[in-house]
């Protein structure tokens, strides 16, 4: 289901962006005699029959000896089987035309046809590679053109959205239809309005130029593109900083008329939470972060938010009947898994729901039903592909000896086999010990080296000077952790001989700072969190800092849920737009929050290097983009850990 529905976006993606493009150049029919199949071709191609034409442009090829016009039949059998979905078809007469002469124009549509297979068989990586720079000016323009929209196409697929814009750039500058121009121009935008406020604003060229322009007006459409009241005067501000900026007139209101044809307007929000019982802390801090997010809406749009006390799981479908009755268009909640369970049991759903926990399916979920949590799986599975980027392969994984950390070995395992790699040697450890020389000793090999030592010494009848050595065949530690484990285990790691190696755990090792004691213990350690635990105050009423004062728990273990409650209510109007394709994302408290086939939410979070003041890394590029595995991933050398403290 998942490849079917990227290859129909990327289908989509082309025809979009070739239509923006024009035709392509006509294709010469040669010297000699007019063959009639040559007309009937071209009127086959013309009335849509793509597949038939490619038959006989086949035809025509394998009966004509001169090597230069069979080559531009089998070209034009290439473009037609491409037309018409036949991508075998396309790669066989790619295949003929390897050794054939071609002129510089065919020879780059030639070049096109290949990065299109490439990209079609998701080899993005491969298709860049292919592409190379932009063509020169005396290819016609129409190439230039969708030479940019392949790499455009090429980028979008890596997930690198920034680069995706960039080429979008390209196409729009050579464009000269205004219709075209603003669907390029409102790609762009949509392009750039993905990436996360951190990135816009760190990435700014300097000075800003055309690109620059392009990344501020992102910005601002991200922060007042849904109350136009406030957009208007920042407009105004933008086009005196831009004077010359390419954006068109009706851009924006193009976008804006996009943007809500895709969400979901709600007025009434029914919110089932428990009020009683082991989850009451845990749903407090949710309900006052919906709270806190309803503020953040125009008085005017602000929908009436009714809570329901969902304490007992049992009788969660007649608390949902009672809430759409009472007239909820749309419930968030509940939190236990098996009231969730029973909801996704349930089939039909009138009005959408968001659970707030998600639960193992074996087949798809209600339509009207949607997934939201702050999985720790999650974070366990972006620990391997950041790792898997950073060019380790063999990798230590490190956890508890409890349900918890059974359940992130197992999310890292299974991630990091699905990659193509392998794991050295998994080990678990007493939550409630501070001492792990057993487990380390054991996972590093250290105990088999001293064994070897003592039969030695046996052997040799005397003693000998030893240097305990650790196994080789290790590059990295994924460590699932609490702050108190993580404190001590990478000490203990370094005088095992295990300096070397880069660890990476998850959010739940730290409570978003480093206390005097634990940044000499936790120096250089890699962990990923929500972009909320690393707000600086600068956005204004809804920082962290802010919601502290007047919500003092939100400053500690409950900041995170805080967060979850706040983007619950922000994901709301979003949730068909997340669903229509897993490259829509919406900039959240918790991350870059996306959505799976199967309507499960989840945050892409920020990287960084834990210290006293915290290295910020950014976001990992979303290796879900790339679903034919490792082929497009770069490998590059593994960050090597901190040297240990004396």
């Amino acid at each position: 289901m998942q490849a079917a529905s990227f290859r129909l976006a990327l289908l989509f993606f082309f025809a979009v962006l070739l239509a923006a493009c024009g035709q392509l150049p006509e294709r010469p029919s040669g010297p000699g005699p007019a063959d009639p199949d040559i007309a009937r071709a071209q009127q086959l191609e013309a009335s849509g029959d793509h597949l038939a034409a490619a038959e006989l442009y086949r035809a025509l090829a394998s009966r004509t000896p001169a090597l230069e016009q069979r080559s531009i039949y089998l070209l034009n059998a290439a473009e037609a089987s491409k037309n018409g979905g036949d991508w075998d078809g396309t790669r066989a007469a790619l295949a003929q035309l390897a050794a054939l002469p071609l002129p510089p124009t065919p020879a780059l549509q030639r070049t096109l046809l290949q990065a299109e297979v490439l990209l079609q068989e998701n080899r993005a990586t491969e298709a860049l590679s292919v592409l190379g720079d932009m063509p020169d000016a005396a290819q016609p323009r129409e190439l230039r053109i969708r030479h940019q929209s392949d790499v455009a196409a090429a980028y979008r697929q890596l997930g690198n959205l920034l680069e995706t814009a960039n080429a979008l750039q390209n196409i729009d500058a050579l464009q000269t239809d205004v219709d075209a121009r603003l669907q390029t121009q409102t790609e762009i935008l949509r392009s750039l309005a993905l990436l996360n406020e951190q990135v816009l604003i760190q990435l700014q060229p300097s000075p800003p130029g055309v690109a620059g322009g392009w990344m501020e007006l992102a910005l601002l459409v991200k922060r007042f593109g849904s109350t136009p009241e406030a957009l208007a005067p920042e407009l105004a501000k933008w086009r005196e900083r831009f004077p010359q900026h390419p954006a068109l007139p009706d851009l924006l209101n193009n976008y804006q008329q996009r943007l809500q044809s895709q969400l979901q307007q709600v007025s009434r929000i029914a919110v089932l939470l428990p009020q009683s019982g082991p989850y009451a802390n845990v749903a407090a801090a949710i309900r006052d972060g919906i709270v806190i997010s309803s503020f953040e809406i125009d008085e005017a749009r602000r929908p009436q938010i009714r809570f329901y006390d969902a304490t007992d799981p049992a009788g969660i479908w007649p608390l949902y009947t009672r809430a759409v009755d009472e007239g909820a268009e749309l419930v968030i909640g509940p939190l236990q898994k098996d009231a969730v369970s029973q909801l996704v049991r349930a089939g039909e759903l009138p009005v959408p729901v968001l659970a707030l926990n998600q639960v193992d399916m074996s087949s798809a979920p209600p339509q009207n039903m949607y997934f939201y949590s702050l999985s720790p799986e999650d974070e366990a599975r972006q620990a391997a592909e950041r790792a898997w980027l950073d060019g380790s392969r063999r990798p230590l994984v490190l956890a508890p000896k409890d349900a918890w950390g059974d359940r992130l070995a197992a999310a890292f395992e299974q991630r990091w086999q699905s990659l193509g790699g392998s794991v050295a040697a998994s080990g678990r450890y007493d939550p409630e010990g501070h001492d792990y020389t057993e487990t380390l000793t054991h996972v590093l090999l250290l105990d088999q080296s001293e064994t070897r030592h003592n039969e030695i010494q046996r052997l040799l009848g005397r003693r000998l000077e030893f240097e305990p050595r650790r196994r080789e065949d290790v590059d990295a530690v994924f460590l699932a952790a609490r702050p108190v484990q993580a404190q001590g285990m990478r000490p203990q790691l370094q005088f095992h001989h295990a300096a070397d190696l880069p660890i990476y755990t998850t959010s739940h090792a730290w409570v978003g700072q480093l206390s005097t004691s634990q940044v000499e213990d936790m120096k250089g350690i890699f962990l990923a969190d929500i972009p909320w635990m690393l707000n600086d105050g600068s956005n204004g009423d809804e920082s962290r800092e802010n919601v502290a004062r007047y919500l003092p728990k939100s400053a500690a273990g409950f900041a995170r849920l805080y967060a979850m409650g706040m983007d619950a209510l922000r994901l709301v109007p979003h949730l068909k737009r997340l669903q229509s394709s897993r490259y829509e994302s919406l900039d959240g408290s918790t991350g870059n929050l996306y959505m799976d086939e199967v309507n499960q939410v989840h945050r892409q979070l920020v990287w960084l290097v834990l210290d006293a003041q915290p290295q910020v890394l950014g976001y990992t590029p979303r290796l879900d983009l790339q679903e034919t595995g490792t082929a497009t991933v770069p490998v590059v050398a593994p960050p090597t850990a901190p040297s240990p403290t004396t």
